[in-house]
């Protein structure tokens, strides 16, 4: 997947090449007559004899189709510059599961169910990853990674979801932020099961790996 934006580049390239064979050779036909003479007395009668075709290739240059190819093979190069490297599929991106190298690759219906989850809990205060009630420290990659303990794995989410501290690790704040620890003052944290804890989690890392230029970056994006 990562090369198909290049394909599809290269593919319209061609595609405008083919024109060069009607823009640079046409067939043009040369008539030529094969008169007789005839005498009759002091008149001289000169009759055509039947016309005779010839097909002439000449080669020639139609300046609109060669225009049209040059802007297409310049379109193509500048596709190839800009699209850069495309999305990875879901299947691709390995998910940090804890601190000691361990991964998991997310299912489709993974990444559905954890951002449908994400949303619906969190997203008033982290849409597109950032923080509204604190702008410097977001979810994006570089700031879970600077954490502590550090949170950018799925465990070091779910356990920050079930009992969240300071971002130096030495302050409980449970009663300040949506919690399991605190669920009789957050009310959508009543019936989030584990399992939904750790959707939320991966949906957040596999965030921070297919648009890391944006996620973490708030509104601004979104």
């Amino acid at each position: 997947m990562g090369h198909r934006m290049s394909v599809g580049a290269l593919f319209l390239a061609c595609v405008l090449g083919l024109s060069l064979h009607c823009a640079f050779v046409a067939p043009r036909w040369n008539l030529q007559t094969d008169p007789h003479v005839q005498t009759s007395g002091a008149s001289v009668v000169t009759t055509p004899a039947a016309d005779t075709r010839t097909e002439v290739h000449t080669p020639f240059i139609d300046l609109g189709m060669a225009t049209r190819f040059i802007a297409g093979v310049a379109l193509a190069a500048v596709l190839l510059v800009t699209s850069g490297p495309a999305r990875a599929d879901i299947e691709d991106v390995a998910i940090p599961v804890d601190g000691k190298g361990k991964t998991i690759n997310l299912t489709r219906e993974e990444v559905v169910r954890g951002k449908r989850l994400f949303i619906a809990a969190c997203s008033y205060c982290h849409v597109g990853g950032g923080t509204r009630t604190n702008q410097n420290v977001g979810l994006g990659w570089e700031e879970l990674s600077g954490a502590q303990p550090q949170r950018n794995n799925i465990e070091g989410m779910v356990d920050y979801l079930n009992s969240p501290t300071t971002y130096d690790g030495l302050k409980d704040i449970s009663e300040v932020h949506p919690s399991i620890r605190a669920a009789d003052i957050w009310p959508k944290m009543r019936t989030m099961k584990q399992k939904d804890l750790y959707d939320i989690s991966a949906y957040i890392l596999y965030q921070n790996f297919i648009i890391p230029e944006k996620w973490g970056g708030g509104k601004q994006y979104y």
